[in-house]
């Protein structure tokens, strides 16, 4: 709100040193990042920043360079075998969908060495996890071998197809002739075993009989293009390398990066970090100059607008004194606010004190802060008060009229304010000053915006300066029991009724119309003044 009173090259520096401050923090915490997620081997971290690298640990780290340099070529052949695989896994109609193995694989095939990701999801996390998924088709190969072999060898004791058979002699020997009522219950037991064969065989193809059986589609899953002994390998060499090393096995590709940087003398973020620190500790001097330079502007429009709207305030209905009071954001000028709804450190609040007459030349002040102790109507005078005294102001506090919006010359935009009674309890001297006030301000002239100003008043002085004059009735209508509201525009001879209206009701008429004509003239004189 003060800012509209402060010369806008005060502002501009101040946005700008905000802005460096920012970029600068920005730029400390992104090196500083970048220095903390080095992940060297145990026996380097407690080298400080910076520090010069004797020849000897030169050389131990183009040896480990070296080392896993060989180690990263060898997961990337067994990442390309897979691939191959994988390929070859889809041209034949599988799908990731349901398959473990397929989706783990297209893990694997996005993962990257030396990416700094999750552990959940880095090329060891997935190895693991292809290894496992590998482990439990076989289990469920042996699982599915076993079944075929529980209901169609012929070798196995307890298989089902070795148990119709033995069913099939028994039933020879229930009856030995060839007619008869016996026979034929036999005969239709045997059509039955039949019929139960028939679905026994069905059965067993379809764990193995083809290529889309059980057996096959397991066999295919494990067809991936390596071994078990060599996934089995890489693992326990890539567990082997993170022990020497000393760091976790899901850290190593990220390990081998921060060794190929040092041995690259490719740190820059150890020079860089200093000079960062640096240039923020300037910007930060930088931006609370220029804070407290607003400070105290602020203070100084502050104070003139204190008294100016102390002295405008008893023409309006008010014995108040007004103060404008700054104070400090927590921080203050050692750790100035950066955020985008202020700019500064400064917090503004308006104090307002009631002034009463003890009957002597003293007087005593009762309040404090305005919405605590303010009515709605006094609120509303001293806003207009501000406004009037300080033009523009309460746009100021809009998001669109802000500093960064106003700072390359461009005019607020227009706003829209609704006074609800504002000349409530006040006499008619009042009632013509905030009229003409009203007024003013709908004109925009001072604040070079024009103001959408809606007045809700009971006064004949603000009504009859008013561009337009709506009246808004409360009645009855028949058959129901809620009030009906209407509002409509009065122009002309309706206009002066209803003003005169306004001033007596309906006590002397012509005279009350009169006196309306008096009120619109002199609202059109000052209009054109």
């Amino acid at each position: 709100m003060l800012d509209i009173g402060i010369d806008d090259s005060i502002k501009q520096q101040c946005i700008q040193s905000r802005d460096l401050y920012k970029e600068a923090t920005k730029r400390r915490k992104r090196i500083k990042k970048e220095l903390e997620s080095r992940i060297l081997p145990s026996s380097m971290q407690g080298n400080a920043y910076g520090s010069e690298l004797e020849q000897e640990q030169i050389e131990l780290l183009e040896h480990w360079v070296d080392e896993l340099d060989l180690f990263e070529a060898r997961v990337n052949r067994f990442q390309e075998a897979l691939y191959e695989q994988y390929s070859e896994l889809i041209a034949h109609g599988n799908r990731s969908d349901g398959n473990n193995i397929i989706s783990t694989l297209q893990q694997l095939r996005e993962c990257v060495w030396g990416d700094r990701i999750d552990d959940d999801d880095s090329i060891f996390a997935h190895l693991l996890q292809f290894r496992e998924d590998i482990k439990a088709v076989e289990s469920q190969l042996i699982a599915a071998n076993a079944a075929y072999e529980g209901l169609a060898s012929l070798t196995v004791p307890e298989s089902a197809a070795v148990s119709l058979e033995k069913v099939r002699k028994l039933l020879y020997t229930i009856s030995a002739d060839d007619t008869g009522p016996m026979f034929e219950k036999v005969e239709r037991t045997h059509e039955l075993l039949n019929i139960v064969e028939e679905s026994l065989n069905d059965c067993a193809r379809s764990i193995d009989g083809g290529a889309d059986s059980i057996i096959s589609t397991l066999e295919n899953a494990v067809c991936t293009g390596v071994s078990m002994e060599e996934v089995d390998g890489l693992v326990a060499d890539w567990n082997a390398l993170a022990r020497k090393h000393g760091i976790s096995p899901y850290a190593l590709p990220t390990c081998h990066t921060s060794l190929r940087h040092e041995i690259d003398g490719n740190v820059e973020a150890l020079k860089l970090l200093p000079e960062a620190e640096e240039d923020e500790r300037v910007a930060l001097e930088d931006y609370t100059q220029s804070c407290k330079a607003l400070s105290s502007a602020r203070e100084i429009v502050a104070s003139n607008l204190s008294r100016s709207v102390t002295e405008l305030l008893p023409s309006l209905g008010l014995e108040c004194t007004l103060h404008v009071q700054l104070t400090q954001r927590p921080g203050g000028f050692d750790d100035p606010y950066c955020g985008p709804e202020t700019l500064g450190v400064d917090v503004v609040d308006l104090l307002l004190f009631h002034n009463e007459a003890n009957g002597g030349a003293n007087e005593s002040k009762r309040g404090g802060n305005i919405e605590h102790v303010g009515s709605s109507g006094e609120k509303s005078r001293v806003l207009l008060a501000i406004e009037t005294c300080l033009p523009g102001s309460i746009g100021a506090t809009c998001n669109n009229c802000s500093a960064e919006y106003t700072q390359n010359g461009n005019n607020p935009n227009p706003i829209s304010i609704v006074y609800d009674e504002i000349d409530a309890h006040v006499g008619g001297r009042a009632a013509v000053t905030i009229a003409k006030l009203l007024a003013d301000q709908s004109s925009g002239e001072a604040s070079q915006a024009w103001n959408q100003i809606i007045a809700i008043t009971h006064s004949a002085s603000v009504a009859a300066i008013a561009d337009r004059h709506i009246v808004i009735e409360r009645g009855s209508t028949s058959g129901s029991t809620s009030p009906a509201v209407r509002a409509s525009v009065v122009n002309g001879s309706s206009r002066r009724k209803e003003i005169a209206r306004m001033a007596s009701g309906d006590l002397a008429v012509g005279e009350a119309e009169m006196f309306a004509d008096a009120l619109i003239r002199d609202a059109l004189l000052h209009r054109d003044a």
